[in-house]
């Protein structure tokens, strides 16, 4: 093998060695949870700290409080932050104060009501430990006779939690999230899930001031937004090689997220990598992207934000929430309002989104949350996308600006309407099993959806017409709507069989979809790409129906995985999922051309964790997927105009393999994940091979490489997320010779992004932080035929932010050094420009 054909695998062998090899006495032990205990001998403060870890303390009073202080560690609590408060936790104290003092020091102020209370201090495994005991709390007995015997004090339930409550927003949590549910549906530590798995916090998302689901998968290897501009709302993610419709909101499917979403009250992304059909059902190969929304607090919590930047953007947000009773019950607002203009020419938008969510129930056994969301999203005098030629191929006549809208600005809009609907309830049934019962509805509405798109020209090698200037358009009227349902049950049990623990679930999903979708185009002149001149009035009056149709997808999958935790350091997953999938697809236009179609398939999956040490996993995995296809084979005839309808597509399927290491360094604080896999799928569906009209389904496609993710703190204030992704893709069987031994589209071979955050934890500048990012994808091929490529790019984007207290301002900058580039292409006239130089500032408030 050649040596750049090694590079990158040195090149990431080179960075684990030195990742492992970092000491972790540099950095304060992180404590990931407080609990608070009344127990038979009296009071237990627990601190959750990495095993093999102890706490450096030193003891101090003052008046009636016993202070401990903690030299080496920091709360990075998964629920609530600093500071913590116990009132009258139990007789004889008046209250408990946890706080983090500076990054390095815990401070646990313990007040008696009368004296300063005694405690013992302890490491146990995990655990340190706070005991004060009973006796040595200060109490005076009101005094008794034999005719008035003092009443029995009841003696509290042992080891029952005493509830704590969390006030404040003093420190930044870190780039790390340490579980997650989309890999099992179970909350599980990610080191233990036989599957690569990368989660996108919300404090990257703030920190890089992305607005758009697209601009956040740059923070994950393998994964970017493909043939779709990162802007974009609709999307379309490439992940390991193939396009991927799999999209979910708290872990259900939602196929209106395709078209149109917001990001307002999304807590994190989850990007599962490789395919997920045992837990999530028929589904693409690649990989999932799942949004986590914003929940209820049980805190009031208010905050408001303002942006506003180039291109006309103003845009302005509130996150409210808050207990509304004494049980539970609470609530979440999240609202968004947007205005903006386009760094192409006339191109503008304008949205507006609204999210209520309430906690009804909430008790030790049961949860149940309601949640709605409201989006309304328009579009005016939009651009198409722009030719190959002139951008990615040289053209004798110049080049054409990144700006340039080749489209008819006057007959260019669009608008969309989403609402959905869902709820979670979450019941405990005993100690071993609990249910939960979870439904997602979408209602999506297009009315209007009219725009240019450019068409190849076939007589040419680079689609333009012959003078090499001018492009072929038409105008398309695209108006759909889509209604979905997702409604899944499951039982969720955690015994013992022997010595054997089990994490069993089993589930019966039910999905159904209905798709109207209505294609109608209109003969447009040509237009000149380097000097556009604009002729809405040479539109043809007479619309050409290209398609009108009818689609219902109803699916029923019933599911079982057992995470089998065979020894302390071996952790096997086994699972398998039964899908019965109906698909009836009603062509309005041409009868014979309907059909109706059912499909039977099991996908089965099988994961192994080996754990040599409790922050280290080494893990390997088989799964497959499965995807019904809608739609017939139709090929379009650009000369003749006629267009040839084959058979029903048949279902897509695919295999991964997978091996991989996961560390969690520098004392758990931060996440590595190094996966090698080898993907490969059957009857993949294609379009814009010649014309974007058409659509055909290929022979056999490969996706195979090597994925790093790093993310966590290194340092207290310096925050990184870092991605590098090799992706070797290859059609390997077809019955066209020009297909055979070709790249997949809008792959790179190489990808790499690194941002980083850095922010002042003292003196008088304590706040203020600044922040870098570099991200790069390699060349691409634009097409399956691999006529043409796009060029390699690094694009630089930097922040600089200062919060104090309650108060949070920013500056940040996207593509720093201007760099002209593209982030992908649907066909040889359809290639989608990178963003400019792009300046957005920031203004928020907490109270």
């Amino acid at each position: 093998m050649a040596w750049n054909s090694w590079q990158p695998y040195i090149s990431v062998a080179s960075i684990i060695t030195v990742l492992v090899s970092q000491p972790v006495w540099a950095t304060p032990v992180p404590v990931t949870a407080i609990e608070l205990y009344d127990t038979d001998q009296g009071l237990e403060v627990v601190l959750k700290t990495p095993p093999g870890i102890s706490l450096n303390t030193e003891t101090t009073t003052e008046e009636n409080t016993l202070i401990i202080i903690i030299t080496n560690a920091q709360l990075q609590l998964v629920q609530g932050k600093s500071p913590i408060i116990a009132n009258d936790p139990i007789p004889g104290i008046a209250e408990i104060f946890i706080e983090q003092s500076d990054p390095n020091t815990i401070q646990i102020e313990i007040t008696g009501v009368s004296t300063v209370p005694k405690a013992d201090l302890r490491q146990d495994g995990q655990e340190f430990i706070v005991s004060i005991p009973l006796t040595t709390i200060s109490q005076t007995p009101p005094p008794t006779t034999s005719e008035n015997p003092t009443p029995e004090t009841p003696t509290p339930e042992e080891d029952e939690p005493i509830e704590i409550t969390v006030v404040g927003d003093q420190f930044r949590p870190t780039y790390q999230i340490p579980n997650s549910s989309v890999g099992t549906r179970t909350d599980t530590p990610l080191i233990d899930v036989p599957q690569a798995i990368q989660v996108i916090p919300q404090e990257v998302i703030k920190d890089q001031g992305v607005r758009s689901l697209g601009e956040v998968l740059k923070n994950t290897s393998s994964a970017s937004s493909g043939r779709t501009s990162s802007q974009a709302p609709a999307l379309t993610p490439v992940i390991r090689g193939f396009e991927s419709r799999n999209l979910l909101r708290n872990g259900l499917r939602d196929d209106s997220l395709r078209y149109s979403s917001e990001i307002g009250n999304v807590e994190r992304v989850e990007v599962l990598k490789g395919p997920a059909s045992v837990l999530f059902g028929q589904g693409d190969l690649g990989g999932v992207v799942n949004l986590v929304t914003k929940q209820p607090l049980d805190t009031p919590y208010y905050a408001l934000e303002y942006k506003v930047g180039e291109f006309g953007l103003h845009r302005s947000t509130l996150d409210f929430s808050g207990p509304l009773d004494q049980d539970g019950i609470a609530y979440r607002l999240n609202a968004a309002y947007q205005t903006a203009e386009s760094f192409k020419k006339f191109e503008n938008s304008e949205s507006f989104f609204i999210a209520p969510v309430v906690r009804l129930i909430s008790n030790k056994d049961t949860t149940l949350i309601a949640s709605l969301e409201y989006l309304k999203y328009r579009s005016f005098e939009t651009a198409p996308d722009l030719p190959a030629s002139g951008t990615v191929i040289s053209n004798p006549n110049g080049r054409v600006s990144r700006d340039a809208n080749l489209g008819e600005p006057s007959l260019s809009k669009s608008e969309s309407l989403v609402t959905r609907l869902g709820y979670q309830l979450d019941h405990r049934l005993n100690d071993i099993w609990k249910i939960k019962s979870e439904l997602s509805t979408a209602f999506l509405d297009i009315p209007e959806n009219t725009g240019v798109t450019p068409i190849s020209n076939t007589a040419t090698s680079d689609g333009l017409n012959a003078d090499g200037r001018t492009i072929r358009r038409f105008l398309i009227e695209n108006p759909s709507s889509t209604t979905s349902l997702t409604f899944n049950n499951s039982l969720l049990g955690k015994f013992r069989t022997g010595n054997i623990e089990h994490s069993l679930l089993f589930g019966v999903e039910v999905a159904t979809e209905q798709t109207k979708d209505r294609l109608d185009f209109r003969q447009l002149s040509a237009i000149d790409i380097f000097n556009p001149v604009y002729r809405p009035e040479s539109v043809s009056s007479f619309a050409i129906p290209f398609g009108n149709t009818n689609t219902q997808k109803n699916s029923i999958g019933i599911y079982a995985q057992d995470q089998i935790s065979l020894s302390k350091n071996i952790i096997l997953v086994l699972g398998g999922r039964l899908d019965f999938a109906n698909q009836n697809y009603e062509d309005l236009l041409s009868s014979a051309e309907s059909y109706e179609r059912s499909d039977t398939v099991f996908s089965p999956r099988v994961g192994l964790v080996y754990k040599p040490s409790e922050n280290l996993s080494l893990y390997g995995s088989y799964s497959k997927s499965f995807t019904p296809v809608v739609g017939r084979t139709r090929v379009l005839d650009v000369d003749t105009g006629i267009t040839t309808v084959g058979e029903p597509f048949e279902p897509e399927k695919g295999t991964q393999y997978e091996i991989g290491l996961k560390a969690n360094l520098l004392g758990d604080r931060l996440s590595t994940t190094l996966a090698f896999y080898n993907l490969e799928r059957t009857n993949v569906a294609a379009q814009g091979l010649s014309e974007p009209l058409s659509q055909i389904q290929i022979g056999k496609q490969r996706s195979q490489g090597i994925e790093l993710d790093v993310a966590g703190e290194i340092l207290p204030g310096w925050n990184l997320t870092a991605s590098y992704a090799y992706t070797d893709t290859e059609i390997t069987e077809d019955s066209r010779a020009e297909f055979d031994g070709k790249q997949l589209q809008n792959v790179p071979k190489n990808a790499f992004g690194l941002w980083s955050t850095y922010e002042l934890q003292s003196g008088n500048l304590k706040g203020l932080g600044m922040g870098l990012g570099v991200f790069t994808q390699g060349e691409r091929q634009g097409d399956l035929r691999n006529t043409f490529t796009l060029p390699s790019y690094w694009r630089t984007d930097a922040s600089i932010f200062y919060r104090r207290d309650k108060f949070r301002a920013a500056i940040n900058i996207q593509n720093l050094l201007d760099e002209n580039y593209y982030e992908g292409a649907r066909d040889i006239v359809r290639i989608v420009p990178g963003a400019p130089f792009t300046l957005t500032g920031s203004i928020s408030v907490e109270f």
